[in-house]
């Protein structure tokens, strides 16, 4: 905003409005309709920078794994506990000062400020910090070609990006519709590349006109400050910087003149939204700068100064963006969306350091608007783990998915979780909608490891002393992950054979068989017994095993055998070591192992 002598106030806020409502009615009906846009309310200054800055080092990230929380998403997390939700991310330049004040631009950082936004539910404005880049062709080039490459990378990125191609467009010699040419040159190139999220286009008073005597946008003509431009997908908001400098100010430096400048500001909004057809979201706005500066180069202070620097204010400025804001959140059918300057981490301001104009006690915290819809998610967990983000109380924009992860320690794993006291599946990442206040707790258990021989049969019904027989074994992991074992074959406790069992899944059975040759056995009962080998950290051994006796008979080919086998429906399983089921002439034993 260019310092300029200020306007004599008109005699009376009704000559004021008169003038308004003249303008206003030279405005075709046909643009009267202005396109329905989210509702945007937050805060801008934060530098791209920022989201590699850690000013406080005890505050986890909830939005990058093992992280600290960064001076971006610690300031972004305090905009959403304001009852806001939105936030303006600005970069240096690339085409007039790629490595000015507010950072360069990196696609690495970009990336980072919209993962914050979008594990808030925030809009994430993208401001161009730029002043000059379209006040030439060759510079205009370069900035085209340049957001070129950012919409390449982020077209199909977080849909609640708002791009802002120029910050505060200058060098124009007061021309609104070349500006409209540049903005149309951009609109164009986005749309074609398939580019669907929401556009600022700037009025030419943000940063000085000579539409108006103050140079700023406080009166009926400023209206003829923003740049015609068409969109067929209707997502463009148009901006207007609204600030109360005392070093244009000051010749009517009172609260009285603080609410006209309100309302002027205010009346160039609403009739610019008449004239393009497009909603409002002014994008910066504040107090204002609190010294007067001479053309010798000395300054002085407003009278009422409460605070200087980045973030200060005067009684009477303050007064001002009060005003403004009432008058912006009191707008129906729809208030108007606005993001108020300065809040960032580079603040000199006694105090603001890393929140700026919303730090406790900063003139953000002082004026008064309608939050919009919040909620809380406390997340705790129970012993054997842990969970991201950490346990801890957080807040959410209304709608805001979020995910939880739950995290165990070596031997625990998830058992449940439980949301309001409602049980949940146990799965690894948990997805919640902030539609209400949640609670939510992270319930672990320790690992079960257990393995079992769940049952054996012999595949023939008759045994045949001096045949081989095949003892057919089924074995099941019960246990709560995949387990590796040995299966082993005794006959009257001398091992016959062994199998190993390669990662059989949870809950998974598999069947395994062993040949028993009878030749050389001598009549008489046989304990056949099968051995699943502990696996680690197993602990309840009494289903590693089980015994089929069998009684081999004194003769062959008999029509009356004295040998059978059982069948598991036939048997009684208690869990108990020791207990025995009988059946005919065979027997299924589960002995202790030892």
């Amino acid at each position: 905003m260019t310092p300029s002598p200020m306007m004599i106030r008109a005699s009376s806020f009704l000559a004021l409005f008169l003038l308004a409502l003249a303008v206003l009615a030279t405005i075709p009906d046909r643009v009267h309709s202005v396109s329905q846009s989210p509702i945007l309310l937050g805060w801008g200054g934060s530098r791209l920078v920022e989201n590699t800055l850690y000013s406080n080092t005890t505050v986890p990230s909830i939005v990058f794994p093992f992280e600290n929380a960064s001076d971006q998403e610690v300031l972004a997390r305090r905009i959403v506990e304001m009852g806001l939700n939105t936030i303006r991310i600005s970069f240096a330049p690339y085409c007039t000062d790629p490595n000015g004040f507010m950072s360069p631009y990196n696609s690495t950082r970009l990336e980072r400020a919209v993962r914050i936004g979008e594990t808030l539910g925030m809009w994430i404005i993208v401001d161009y910090h730029g002043y000059e880049d379209v006040s030439n062709s060759t510079v205009g080039g370069c900035w085209l070609s340049f957001w070129r490459t950012v919409l390449t990378d982020f077209s199909s990125s977080y849909g609640r990006i708002i791009w802002e191609p120029l910050n505060e467009p200058m060098n124009l010699n007061g021309n609104a519709t070349l500006l409209g040419h540049y903005y149309q040159g951009w609109i164009d190139q986005a749309r074609t590349m398939g580019d669907t999220h929401w556009m600022v286009v700037q009025n030419l008073c943000s940063f000085g006109c000579n539409l108006c005597p103050s140079g700023n946008g406080d009166c009926p003509a400023a209206i003829n400050g923003y740049p015609r431009v068409t969109d067929p997908l209707g997502r463009v908001f148009i901006s207007l910087h609204t600030y109360m400098s005392y070093n244009v100010y000051y010749n009517s430096w009172n609260n009285t003149a603080a609410e006209d400048v309100a309302r002027s500001y205010y009346y160039t909004t609403l009739n610019g939204t008449s004239l393009t057809g497009f909603p409002a979201l002014n994008t910066e706005g504040g107090p204002g700068p609190t010294q007067r500066t001479f053309s010798n180069g000395t300054a002085i202070n407003c009278p009422d100064l409460v605070a200087n620097g980045a973030s200060g204010y005067c009684e009477t400025n303050i007064h001002f963006i009060k005003t403004l804001t009432e008058l912006f959140d009191a707008h129906t059918p729809q208030r108007i969306n606005w993001v108020w300057w300065p809040a960032g981490d580079w603040s000199d301001t006694p105090g603001t350091a890393l929140f700026g104009a919303i730090a406790p006690n900063a003139w953000g915290t002082l004026i008064t608007w309608q939050p919009l819809p919040v909620h809380s998610l406390s997340i705790s967990s129970t012993g054997g783990g842990t969970s991201f983000p950490d346990a801890g109380n957080y807040t959410y924009t209304s709608g805001t998915i979020v995910n939880v992860s739950a995290i165990p320690e070596d031997g625990y794993k998830l058992s449940e979780w439980q949301d309001n006291a409602t049980s949940l599946p146990a799965t690894d990442n948990l997805e919640l909608s902030m539609s209400t206040d949640q609670n939510v707790v992270a319930i672990f258990s320790p690992i079960q490891h257990d393995v079992a021989v769940e049952n054996v049969s012999l595949a023939d019904r008759i045994v045949t002393p001096g045949r081989s027989t095949t003892m057919v074994v089924t074995v099941r992991n019960l246990g709560d992950v995949s387990e590796t074992f040995n299966v082993t074959f005794y006959c009257d406790n001398a091992s016959v054979a062994s199998q190993v069992v390669q990662n059989l899944g949870v809950r998974n059975s598999l069947t395994v068989s062993f040949v028993w040759d009878t030749t050389g056995l001598r009549p008489g009962t046989y304990l056949l017994d099968v051995v699943a080998s502990p696996v680690p950290g197993e602990t309840d051994l009494a289903n590693n095993n089980l015994t089929l006796a069998v009684n081999l008979p004194s003769h062959s080919g008999t029509n009356n055998p004295t040998a059978s086998t059982t069948s598991l429906g036939s048997a009684l399983y208690v869990g108990m070591a020791g207990f025995v089921a009988l059946t005919l002439g065979a027997t299924l034993v589960r002995r202790r192992l030892r």
